[in-house]
């Protein structure tokens, strides 16, 4: 990643909402990479926390990690995404599964999102 890492933890937390376990977490699974200073600690930069939403946004979307590490570390044309992002939705639609993205009986769910793709 770009840009110098001096970004301690601390304000890491303040700027993405993100508490000490979910750094460390995605930084365990090799979701993100920061420097370490000689007592260990972590250091981040600008470009780290803009990951690091990136991240929690995917997560919130219903992206595991293995498929957010896909997409942050071979990013596709936006194509690509869109189209893995209709065959998401559409899976969940078949489910009756969007009860987290959009509220609404699962009944309604189809005609509504057939409509879009008209």
């Amino acid at each position: 990643m770009a840009g110098k890492k001096s970004i301690p933890m601390r304000v890491v937390k303040e700027k993405t909402g993100l508490t000490a376990r979910q750094i460390r977490y995605y930084d365990e699974v090799g979701l993100i990479f920061p420097e370490r200073t000689k007592g260990n600690q972590r250091l981040f930069s600008e470009d780290d926390i803009n990951r690091m939403k990136k991240i929690k946004s995917l997560l919130d979307e219903g992206y595991k990690i293995e498929a957010i590490k896909e997409v942050l570390n071979h990013p596709r044309p936006i194509k690509g995404n869109l189209s893995n992002l209709r065959t998401n939705l559409n899976n969940r639609i078949n489910k009756g599964d969007l009860s987290r993205i959009y509220p609404g009986s699962s009944r309604n769910l189809k005609e509504k999102y057939k409509k879009t793709k008209e």
